[in-house]
């Protein structure tokens, strides 16, 4: 019992004499919540039937002291005192408040007691929380807290959870969020479910072996966040989780060899990405003077250079670091090498060929990565074109406009009969099939023809659009470049865009105005490159596009008068 309750000057502190020991403690609530649990430790309980009990009244007398040195002045302060006094014998383990009286105890013990249940043994609890279960979507096992208090209410008070008095309830919730916190155990809600999770402890050396494997897989290229969350939660946990999102520590491992493998340290939609060379200044016009010594190949999709034949003149250039495939490719697609690869007349892209698709075909059994030639024209000597019944002409270039069922540029080379009989019939206001192309002429109204006879007998009528003339063309509509592949620009771009802009341009700016009108979409290419004696592309007069793109050159420089 409490003897004395005796405050400090400053009030900070206060000393209760406890049987005669003495004990100090702050004068607030963690100190008077201490002061209290220890007062009702030493009162005296009875035992009735092998059962322990608290005198109810003593241990309220106990609260209130401690709580109210100068007494209870107020019904708000009584209340509160009972209900501090109520969660503090719980905190111990003694139930709701009963009344005892005889023939169970004598007549001078008779009142009202607390029952001191069985504290929970920690084995019933850590039996029940070692057959959770694994978390599909973090690294962790999980239980039903629920569950867990379910059976330790069995195993304490020999009823089902939802049998117990509040009061117990709460006092086996309490012992039990000891117990699993001891063991490392937390408490989080699902909704408004409570459970117990345990991290797991993850394997960082097999981890770190799992990364070092998929970066060296990687050969330099993009990693995917997802593939080596994946494989790193395989490594450590020996479990893949649907959430790829790693631990502090698996994520510093991580970071720590990307780091060291010249990767970025921080995904970037969705990936790893190796980090930008330090190339030389001049690496543009280094490779501009190795580009003709890299071979030529030819293919059934026109002239091509082989991947491998490109990185392997790439690493001849001076101070040029190591590079792998997909930093190579990057370079040849997007960076600086790749506009002196398109001002060469090549695709921006690369493609896998079959040694079958070669010209001759190759013995090598194995595909081929290689980048096309942007315009791929043929000159098949041989192909012939019938529209009038019966009657075929040779047709050296056919240039179609699939956009507009139109023609572009077309040779008709024959006996004189059969040439006028397919010409009538291509100028005759009818849909007529040229290959797979829709062509409908409305008589000679877009186009010019050039006649001319071969000293053989023969005749040749060309067929011309108006636009693709820079004698014909209206400056003020979309005009035509035809392209024979052998040159990195058309030779007619800039003269008959000259013609069609008010603004004015330099022919030294030909190749600035070329790769930014393509960028721009001001200059397109027509059926995919692909043509018989000529390619074609499409330019857009739009003098207030071009006027920016030359305003922007001007600035940066990249262009002057």
């Amino acid at each position: 019992m409490i003897d004395s309750c005796t405050r400090s000057p400053d009030e900070k502190t206060f000393t209760l004499s406890i049987n005669g020991d003495r004990h100090t403690y702050t004068n607030d609530k963690e100190g008077k919540r201490q002061a209290i649990l220890d007062s009702l430790n030493v009162i005296e309980t009875i035992t009735v039937a092998e059962d322990t009990y608290l005198p109810d009244d003593v241990a309220l007398q106990v609260v209130a002291v401690i709580m109210f040195p100068d007494g209870i002045q107020t019904e708000k302060a009584y209340e509160m005192v009972c209900r501090t006094a109520v969660k503090a014998c719980t905190h111990l383990g003694y139930g709701d408040e009963i009344q005892l009286g005889p023939p169970l105890v004598s007549f001078s013990q008779r009142g009202s007691y607390r029952k001191r249940y069985p504290a929970v043994a920690p084995q019933w609890v850590l039996a029940e929380v070692d057959d959770a279960s694994l978390n599909r979507d973090k690294p962790q096992k999980e239980i039903m807290a629920q569950t867990v208090w379910s059976q330790v209410a069995w195993e304490v008070y020999g009823q089902s959870w939802h049998e117990l008095t509040p009061s117990q309830q709460d006092s086996l919730k309490q012992q039990v969020d000891a117990i699993t916190q001891e063991a490392n155990w937390r408490q989080t809600l699902r909704g408004a479910t409570p459970y117990y999770f345990l991290p797991l402890t993850p394997d960082i050396e097999k981890a770190r072996q799992e990364i070092t494997a998929v970066l060296a897989e990687a050969e330099g290229a993009p990693i995917y966040h997802s593939r080596v969350a994946v494989r790193t939660q395989i490594a450590a946990y020996g479990h893949k989780f649907y959430e790829p999102q790693l631990a502090p520590e698996l994520e510093e491992c991580l970071q720590q060899l990307l780091a060291e493998a010249g990767y970025g340290i921080q995904p970037k939609d969705g990936e790893y990405r190796p980090l930008p060379l330090k190339l030389p200044d001049n690496i543009g016009e280094q490779f501009q003077q190795l580009l003709p010594a890299i071979p030529q190949h030819q293919t059934q999709l026109g002239t091509a250079l082989l991947f491998q034949d490109v990185v392997r003149v790439l690493q001849e250039i001076p101070d040029l670091p190591t590079l792998s495939d997909w930093q190579a490719s990057q370079l040849m697609t997007t960076g600086v090498l790749g506009k002196v690869l398109r001002q060469a007349g090549y695709q921006a892209v690369l493609q896998w060929l079959q040694p079958y698709q070669f010209i001759p075909s190759l013995d090598d059994m194995y595909e081929q990565l290689v980048m096309l030639k942007e315009v791929r024209v043929q000159n098949d000597t041989k192909r012939q074109l019938s529209l009038a019944k019966g009657l075929t002409v040779y047709t050296p270039a056919i240039v179609l406009d699939s956009d507009n069922d139109n023609i572009i540029y077309l040779e008709m080379v024959g006996h004189k009969q059969s040439v006028r009989a397919n010409w009538a019939a291509l100028v005759g206001k009818k849909v007529r099939w040229i290959g797979r192309q829709r062509v409908y002429l409305d008589g000679m109204k877009e186009h010019v023809m050039i006649r001319s006879s071969l000293p053989c007998g023969w005749v040749d009528h060309i067929l011309i659009h108006k636009q693709a003339s820079i004698r014909e063309m209206n400056p003020e509509e979309p005009f035509f470049l035809l392209d024979d592949g052998c040159h990195a620009i058309p030779p007619l771009f800039y003269p008959m865009l000259n013609k069609c802009l008010a603004v004015p341009v330099l022919e030294e700016w030909a190749g600035y105005l070329w790769e930014n009108g393509r960028a721009h979409n001001l200059i397109t290419l027509l059926n995919k490159g692909e043509g018989q004696g000529y390619a074609a592309w499409r330019a857009l007069p739009a003098p207030d596009e071009w006027q920016e793109v030359v305003q922007a050159g001007l600035k940066d420089r990249h262009i002057c008068f």
